[in-house]
């Protein structure tokens, strides 16, 4: 393909949310450059043998990067691929990469096997139910999950609390539902299941790399139980 045909490519998806190189010469006009998010993952260069879950694949930036290195990689997204740039990304890249339309609560169903890494990047504030989404991915995750959200620090500092926001009062946006702070995305890190390893604030932003560990308490088989109302 040539650079202008790639160029047409792009140019017919409406939107783009990952700016990045999609093809040799060739950027996308994306809202934001993921590439520090992928940085702080220290991830090795060579993948192969490791199974990855990318939550929210959105355009593909990610998914992408990771199967370069090797790794086989499972994408999900509530949209089909065509309502974003995903299908001109894999247009575009000579990579297998298994997509799924769905979200995060149909895991549980899906039977997608274990994965030694998950990404669950700019997602969680998007979910109405913060806590269950978490126990669902802890039950898919056997390495480690890398998190990335919107986070307010500004009110009850030393409290686990989540600031709510009605319609669409954060930027203008009906699917943001939270704004957890820290403690409040640690705290329930632990509660299904995960020990954290390291984490970042800046801004209204929070890293987070968790691994799996057995929890006392709560843990995985109370934390089931307590969604048998809602099943």
């Amino acid at each position: 393909m040539t650079l202008e045909e790639a160029q047409a490519l792009v140019d017919k998806v409406p939107h783009w949310h990952h700016a990045f190189e999609i093809y040799p010469g060739l950027f996308t006009p994306g809202a934001y450059d993921p590439g520090f998010l992928l940085d702080k993952m220290r991830l090795p260069s060579d993948l192969h043998g490791m199974r990855v879950l990318d939550i929210g694949t959105s355009d593909g930036f990610f998914a992408l990067q990771l199967a370069r290195r090797g790794a086989r990689v499972v994408a999900i997204d509530y949209r089909d691929k065509r309502e974003n740039g995903y299908y001109v990304m894999e247009n575009l890249n000579r990579v297998e990469i298994e997509y799924h339309k769905m979200n995060v609560y149909q895991l549980k169903d899906a039977r997608l096997g274990q994965f030694d890494i998950i990404l669950f990047l700019g997602i969680l504030y998007h979910l109405p139910d913060m806590i269950r989404a978490l126990h669902t991915v802890r039950q898919c995750c056997s390495g480690t999950l890398f998190i990335e959200t919107h986070s307010e620090n500004d009110f009850c500092a030393d409290v686990p609390a989540a600031r709510y926001y009605r319609g669409s009062t954060l930027a203008d946006d009906h699917t943001n539902f939270w704004a957890p702070n820290r403690l409040c995305v640690l705290e329930m890190l632990h509660d299904v299941g995960f020990g954290v390893e390291r984490d970042e604030v800046w801004g209204l932003r929070l890293f987070v790399v968790a691994k799996p560990v057995h929890v006392q308490g709560r843990g995985a088989e109370k934390m089931g139980l307590a969604y048998r109302w809602m099943d």
